[in-house]
């Protein structure tokens, strides 16, 4: 599994994933309360950082 997130400082961490093949966006306020979640609720999945460099290639993809 795979979460792709997005961080700023002003909007908090915005959070795309695949769950029983339907998209999910969830919000979280920092990267504490979302490293926690994500390593309670999805400990096997692998944590991906939307940057401006990967945003293309995610997109084309389908992965955000």
């Amino acid at each position: 599994m795979y979460i792709y997130y997005e961080y700023s400082s002003q909007t908090g961490v915005q959070v795309t994933y695949d769950l029983n093949k339907e998209r999910v966006y969830d919000y979280f306020s920092n990267m504490s309360s979302f490293y926690g979640w994500a390593h309670h609720e999805f400990h096997h999945a692998e944590l991906i950082e939307i940057t401006d460099d990967n945003y293309r290639k995610l997109a084309e993809q389908g992965a955000i």
